[in-house]
């Protein structure tokens, strides 16, 4: 091949002040990549990044922007490189490519998880002191609910300043203490990117207020009050249908139709009105992603994160980023596009980060989240990392499964899950789901059919409260589990023991109950804040929220609460159990049929090890049969045996068959075991 070098000079802002950065595409000795230098700096890109990029840029922001868009970032990933610690470019160096796949995740709020007072919030000072607590537990991830500044109209999810750490959480002082010492335990962190809207008290829309209609160009508006029609949809819920200047129809869902009449906020500008859209509430307005300065502004927070040392970027409301008239503004081919402008980004300034996506779809429409995997070279300082990674997200909550697990949970009959098990596509090696029981937010029933979402809302919504008109219900685990310790058990059991990356929610693994006092007072926190345009500041979400203290955590932990500590000494166990069998991380899942709908049966197996995990769903006791693969039948054939239940030690009593290739048991009410039946 004949040698050449094409020498393209790049003007870029670099720590405020202009200077250039040359590109040099290489032939030879480093035929897959694109060498950048500035001054004393240089750095290779692998070909497949910089490919990904110019053709996801073309894709959202047209052929004739592509090359300055993707220099301006290049030359951002380079000003990040160049910022970035050395303690974590070690880490990028030596952390396994999928390391997020062995992880278990811990979700809290930091005012509100392990308070001291009852009438005084945490900082993330105060926070430090659950660390303790939180190694003993066994977790390995912390999540911190939403942190960035913001006015709390919905629980931080409305940013005022994406760059920045809430005042009354330490600002961003204590956060970096913490994160540090957070690190020191080995932890690693998970935090929330707000990448679809920004709250209205943001710079930009202050600006708009201000008189400056140069900020419209931050927005998705239109000058003409929309016209529209609204009306149910079995499945979706209220459905708001737009009629555009050119005739199309915008068919688009409303999230909260108990709070808002439509997806439009006025705002008047001097003088002359605009309809500024949002997805939720009306205080969080959409922001334009076909304006490159809204991508520019999202990398630098991302390298602003990054760097201070942000192992999970979880991505808000990311279906919804791209709206194009006639569409449902969901799922959009160029949105995919921008999630890989953000994680080829991320790859690049920060390789050990990853992103973890939360989009309330089906899965067949979260699959192309992850996007393809490849392998890439990374550069960090003068060695190469080669990282083996999807180029969108690398993680995915998967929504039907927490409908589809309580709908088994409620009937006891495992068919429910195996529904939605047998709906879920085959995802990339590298990608994982992430999978919970409960979060923050309702139980979602959006992803169900009517009959299993009637099923469920009849059975839970006594025990909690309605969200969303029935697409939802409000509440804590052990309220709906009716304060059973056997029975949550047997939740986490499947939990933990199903494919992929389990999430526990601050609370739950105590087994903390309905807080309505937390509800009422943020409802009047809300009114006393006078939320424009809002129909309802009552948020039924806010009881499955609010302080738990330090003294009930680590009580528990240490045997002062009879219910409290049953119910941690069963899920820290669980964990305990997990991570000390690899196949629950990498093994496939293999379901076995069973004569009883209640038995719950299914193998988790790779080439060095099978568990058998055997669930009781029911409150009776069950003779359980389970058909087992024909090397566990031949292992044991014709024998009465014991096996291990590897969550307690206790020995099991079985008997396996040849003939009918089953292996036959009796299990107690809600009794769950995890059997090793690896062949010699």
């Amino acid at each position: 091949m004949k040698k050449c070098m094409i020498r393209i000079f790049l003007t870029i802002l670099l720590l405020n002040s202009l200077c250039y950065a040359e590109v040099n595409i290489v032939n030879e000795k480093y035929q897959n990549t694109t060498e950048v230098s500035n001054s004393n700096f240089e750095y290779k890109i692998d070909n497949k990044i910089s490919k990904e990029l110019k053709e996801a840029i073309e894709d959202v922001y047209g052929k004739g922007k592509t090359d300055e868009i993707y220099q301006t970032i290049i030359a951002k990933a380079m000003t990040s490189i160049k910022l970035r610690s050395e303690n974590l470019k070690q880490q990028d160096l030596t952390r396994k490519s999928d390391w997020y796949k062995e992880e278990i995740i811990y979700m809290f709020y930091v005012d509100q998880f392990g308070v001291v007072q009852q009438n005084k919030p945490n900082t993330f000072k105060d926070t430090t002191q659950m660390l303790d607590y939180l190694k003993e537990l066994g977790v390995t991830t912390l999540y911190m609910l939403p942190f960035a500044d913001s006015p709390m109209k919905d629980a931080g999810f409305d940013v005022k300043n994406p760059k920045s750490v809430r005042q009354n959480l330490g600002g961003m002082e204590e956060f970096t203490s913490f994160a540090k010492q957070a690190k020191a335990y080995g932890f690693k962190i998970k935090a929330d990117l707000v990448l679809n809207h920004l709250s209205s008290e943001h710079e930009w829309f202050k600006r708009l207020e201000n008189g400056d209609e140069s900020a419209l160009k931050y927005f998705v508006y239109t000058d003409k009050e929309p016209k529209y029609r609204k009306y149910q949809d079995e499945k979706l819920g209220t459905i708001v249908e737009y009629i555009e200047d050119d005739g199309k129809i915008s068919k688009r869902r409303l999230i909260f139709p108990e709070n808002v009449e439509n997806n439009y906020r006025k705002v008047t500008v001097n003088n002359k009105d605009y309809y500024l859209y949002h997805t939720f509430y009306p205080f969080q307005l959409d922001i334009n992603w076909e304006n490159p300065e809204v991508l520019y502004y999202a990398l630098d927070t991302i390298t602003n994160w990054a760097n201070l040392g942000i192992d999970i970027f979880r991505m808000d409301a990311i279906p919804y980023l791209i709206k194009e008239k006639g569409t449902n503004a969901e799922n959009l081919p160029r949105t995919h596009s921008v999630i890989k402008i953000l994680s080829n980004y991320i790859q690049l300034i920060a390789p050990s980060s990853v992103i973890q996506v939360e989009a309330c779809q089906q899965p067949k429409d979260i699959l192309p989240y992850f996007g393809k995997e490849r392998e890439v070279d990374i550069q960090i300082n003068n060695d190469t990392k080669k990282i083996k990674r999807t180029n969108e997200a690398q993680i995915a909550y998967h929504f039907p499964y927490m409908p589809a697990i309580w709908a088994t949970l409620v009937t006891e009959d495992k068919q429910y899950f195996i529904d939605a098990y047998k709906d879920t596509p085959q995802i990339p090696k590298s990608a994982a789901w992430g999978l919970f029981l409960r979060v923050h937010d309702e139980l979602t029933l959006e992803m169900v059919n009517p009959d299993v979402r009637k099923i469920v809302y009849d059975e839970l919504v006594k025990k909690g409260l309605e969200f969303r008109k029935g697409f939802g219900i409000s509440g804590r685990l052990a309220n709906f589990l009716d304060k059973n310790p056997n029975h949550i058990e047997v939740a986490y059991s499947i939990l933990f023991s199903l494919p992929g990356i389990p999430i526990i929610y601050y609370g739950d693994e105590i087994g903390v109950t309905n807080n309505f006092e937390n509800a009422k007072e943020s409802a009047l926190i809300r009114s006393k804040n006078k939320i424009a345009n809002l129909l309802s500041v009552f948020d039924s979400r806010d009881i499955n929220r609010g302080k738990v203290s330090a003294k009930l955590f680590y009580g528990s932990s240490q045997g002062y609460y009879k219910f409290n500590s049953q119910v941690y000494c069963k899920v820290h166990n669980l964990i305990k159990v997990r991570k000390s069998l690899p196949v629950m991380v990498d093994g496939e899942f293999e379901l076995l049929p069973t004569k009883s709908k209640s038995n719950f049966a299914y193998l988790r197996k790779n080439k060095n090890q099978q568990i058998l995990v055997i669930n009781n769903l029911s409150k009776e006791k069950l003779y359980a049969d389970v058909t087992l693969p024909i090397d566990i039948i031949l292992k044991n054939n014709g024998n009465i045996t014991k096996l291990k239940n590897l969550i307690n030690g206790d020995n099991i009593k079985v008997n396996i068959s040849l003939k009918n290739k089953m292996m036959h048991l009796r299990l107690a009410p809600y009794q769950t075991l995890w059997l090793d039946v690896t062949p010699n």
